[in-house]
């Protein structure tokens, strides 16, 4: 068992955040442990800005999302997507501790379509999302149309974790990230149809012009950008 399967069998209680980040970010901290967390992975080449506007999909259990409404400070917002209600509860929980009240949180998962899915683990900590399992019914939207709903014309950053939905995801937000300049961080450990999905994801951005780079190897991400990005040139 290495020290990943040990931190998930944590309660997930307000302190466990308080540790993420100290483990993420501490300098103290030897990078062995620090690379176990996705928070850290998520703000590799980019890092978050006041005022930021910033989408988390698969928000469960707020770790990015409490972090990220502290960085971005009141004037930025958060837009959490978390469609199982065992998940959001904590999630719930976790942000309403926060002195900024800058995130909405979605009751829906991201897909191509607005429906309903059957989701496996849809009671648990960890869900999958797909068409033919027969599981707890889930809503699924297309971001595209959350966002135009919500009166929201632009983002900065799309991060995402939806255990194997991203390619269906990415497709429905096709126009937010064509129309925007967005620094992307899209979790691509997952294996969709024997391939993994950090194939699919570089190629669907480089057909929207964005730059792309898969690396954090602890929890494989696939970062996209814009030339015009405030993204280091040494990447």
């Amino acid at each position: 068992m290495n020290f990943s399967d040990l931190f998930a069998k944590i309660p997930e209680v307000p302190p466990k955040n308080a540790l993420r980040y100290f483990l993420a970010f501490n300098p103290l901290v030897p990078d062995f442990i620090a690379d176990f967390s996705p928070v850290k992975g998520y703000e590799l080449f980019r890092k978050l800005k006041k005022g930021d506007i910033v989408v988390d999909a698969g928000a469960y259990p707020g770790d990015y999302a409490v972090y990220a409404s502290r960085k971005i400070g009141p004037t930025g917002r958060i837009i959490c997507f978390e469609p199982t209600p065992k998940n959001r509860k904590i999630l719930e929980r976790n942000l309403s501790r926060e002195k900024n009240k800058n995130f909405i949180i979605v009751p829906k998962g991201l897909w191509n379509t607005s429906t309903v899915l059957n989701a496996s683990g849809a009671n648990g900590l960890s869900v999958s999302v797909n068409d033919t399992y027969h599981g707890d019914p889930i809503l699924v939207c297309r971001l595209d149309d959350e966002l135009e709903s919500l009166g929201i014309n632009h983002i900065d950053v799309l991060k995402m974790d939806i255990g194997g939905a991203e390619i269906e995801a990415l497709e429905g937000c096709r126009k937010t990230i064509s129309q925007n300049s967005i620094y992307a961080a899209i979790a691509s450990y997952h294996v969709v149809n024997g391939k993994q999905t950090s194939l699919f994801v570089e190629n669907f951005f480089h057909s929207l012009g964005y730059q792309t780079k898969t690396t954090f190897e602890k929890h494989l991400t696939t970062y996209g950008w814009k030339d015009n990005a405030d993204i280091p040139a040494t990447v």
